[in-house]
């Protein structure tokens, strides 16, 4: 073994160690380490679909002690293990917690009735089955039920109490609807920068209350009403509490304040507010633990890529993937500098027109009925529109540049430096070398989910396995879309027509070109993020879109850019290494498509 593979070899062992080490010590936080058991369970509902749940059960929760029981649901781009932070605390202070994935999310089966879901008062999303389960659970206590849930689980969760009306005590809305005034003891958790104005207005106010103008008319109150003050008595059910959260609509959840709140109400209103020997202060949570492991286990399992495909290209078979850096062009600094700003304005332009146009509700869906996520459209919308754009302008751009010399072989495409060739035999040891990478990530996360039920991810549903053959399915169809876009925009664009020159090192020339990259392809999304939310914050003026009047671009695709701009920024470095290290577009546009749409399609929304 030479020195070289040894190497590689030992970073994939440490690697793999690493992971393991955060994967295991997600389990025992989720666990409170061994205080709590945690089982996934299937239910069937009445139509035959599949509900998945996660059980929390407190080792102190028995058949001769009952403990107080919660149903903790999740909001609509998401699943049941981004509502963690307040099942692991619920439990950790002896409250048993079902947390659902809701129909068309996650693991369960079927898909999302949006009519039904606004329009018929006992749709709750398969919610409802969930719930039945956990109150026949033989350490649960029927006659003390809380129901808790983000934005569309909020939704939800008003809706059962007139479902289960002997055993629903307390509810929690987290940045949703505050409900009616016969529902008992709610909890409003407001976020201050709510991307959804309709859950916004649940603000305080003092004008017009009592009336069908004022959202509060909702909790029965009476008079002006103030955040972070109870009114009304858990003991009748009229309790009624706003608490506001300085964070947005999603990472409302991820606070240590909401999550506090959510302990300290479900204590006082299904257990009288009695503390004993095992009671943890509300703020005191280590939630927050398991997030950071489950980050170190996803970035950690990305990185495992780079030995792996240093050790394949080792090998005879797959040596003649990495071929040599095209350096005989590279983009004057001027031409750099008009490539890199008209990228950029055209991706601020397009990304709230094309998501909102193809997303939720959208032309994609009408046109094309099979594809059936309404997020997965919107980014597919975006993808395809700046692949289209970008393409002409290439064209028109490489028209004029082809009389001096340059070919598609310095702009990372063909096999032969003076005309355009395609070595079909090298790009097909390309996709298998793309796909033995994915099969190696997607079987180390399976291991870790199959042995400890951990996912890899971050405040987000990322690194999961596919629950059938149906996701499986549209992770192919959305990755169209996307190997379209990172091969022209992200190959053909960004290391061809827009090449900067090589630094000093290789491991220099890497970091300078990721930054380089991130300045091109992400600062547009920055733009957009900036331009709805720093005068918001910062001067308190209201989401950007709004002011201009543009209120149906704020909302879901603003509040998605907490994940994308992340989530770019670090995709964009492994772009840039697979380029580097094999000298052609194709590998890097292949495996940042796949691990972009596998997170996207793994676990998010299927609509009818």
């Amino acid at each position: 073994m030479n020195t070289s593979v040894r190497k590689n070899v030992n970073f994939l062992i440490i690697m793999v160690l690493i992971i393991a080490v955060s994967a295991v010590m997600s389990y025992s936080i989720e666990r409170d380490f061994g205080k709590v058991e945690v089982k996934q369970v299937r239910i069937m509902d009445p139509n035959g679909e599949i509900i998945a749940a996660k059980i929390f059960r407190p080792l102190t929760a028995t058949p001769e002690n009952k403990a107080a029981a919660i149903i903790n649901m999740h909001g609509y781009q998401n699943d049941k293990s981004v509502q963690d932070p307040f099942s692991i605390e619920l439990a950790r202070r002896g409250f048993v917690v079902i947390a659902p994935d809701s129909l068309g999310h996650g693991d369960s089966t079927g898909r999302l009735n949006l009519g039904g879901w606004f329009g018929d008062p006992t749709y709750v999303m398969g919610n409802e089955t969930a719930l039945a389960y956990l109150i026949s659970l033989p350490f649960v206590d029927a006659s003390k039920i809380g129901a808790m849930g983000h934005s569309m689980g909020g939704m939800n969760a008003v809706k059962l109490p007139a479902l289960f009306p002997e055993n629903i005590k307390a509810l929690n809305q987290q940045a949703s609807l505050p409900g009616s005034p016969e529902l008992p003891n709610v909890l409003v958790t407001q976020a201050r920068y709510d991307e959804f104005a309709g859950f916004r207005e649940n603000q305080p106010r003092t004008e017009n209350l009592g009336t069908v103008e004022s959202r509060l008319a909702a909790l029965g109150l009476p008079g002006p009403v103030e955040y972070e003050k109870t009114y009304g008595s858990f003991a009748d059910g009229t309790a009624r509490k706003m608490t506001l959260i300085q964070m947005d609509h999603h990472l409302l959840t991820l606070t240590n304040k909401a999550v506090a709140e959510a302990v300290e109400w479900m204590n006082l209103a299904l257990r009288g507010g009695a503390t004993g020997d095992n009671w943890i202060a509300p703020t005191s949570q280590i939630f927050m633990w398991k997030e950071i492991f489950g980050f170190i286990t996803l970035l950690g399992t990305m990185i495992t890529m780079l030995p792996l495909t240093n050790l394949l290209l080792a090998t005879a078979y797959f040596k003649p993937v990495a071929q040599p850096i095209p350096n005989r062009y590279t983009a004057k600094k001027s031409a750099w500098w008009r490539f890199a700003i008209i990228n950029i304005v055209i991706c601020a332009l397009t990304y709230p027109i094309t998501t909102h146009w193809g997303g939720i509700g959208g032309k994609i869906e009408t046109w094309l009925p099979f594809m059936k996520l309404p997020m997965g459209n919107g980014v597919a919308a975006f993808l395809i529109v700046n692949a289209v754009i970008c393409a002409v302008l290439f064209y028109l751009w490489y028209r004029g540049t082809r009389k001096q010399g340059v070919t598609m072989y310095d702009m990372g495409v063909s096999f032969d430096e003076q005309k355009t060739k395609f070595d079909w035999g090298i790009i097909g040891k390309t996709a298998l070398l793309g796909v033995i990478l994915f099969a190696w990530v997607y079987f180390l996360q399976g291991l870790f989910q199959w042995a400890l039920g951990v996912e890899f991810r971050f405040a987000w549903p990322y690194m999961r396995q596919f629950s059938g053959l149906t996701r499986f399915g549209y992770f192919l169809l959305y990755l169209i879309p996307a190997v379209l876009f990172f091969l022209i925009n992200g190959g053909i664009f960004l290391f061809g027509q827009a090449r900067v020159k090589e630094e000093s090192t290789p491991v220099k020339t890497q970091w300078i070109w990721w930054l380089k990259a991130i300045f091109v392809m992400v600062l547009g999304l920055f733009i957009v993020w900036c331009f709805q939310y720093l005068p918001w914050m910062v001067f308190g003026a209201g989401p950007g879109f709004e002011n201009v009047g543009l209120a149906q671009y704020s909302g879901m695709w603003p509040l998605m850019l907490f994940v994308y701009i992340p989530e770019f920024i670090i995709l964009f470095w492994f772009l840039t290494w697979f380029y580097r290290r094999t000298g052609r577009v194709y590998l890097g546009a292949l495996m940042i498509s796949i691990i972009m749409i596998w997170f996207l399609t793994a676990g998010t929304i299927i609509g009818m």
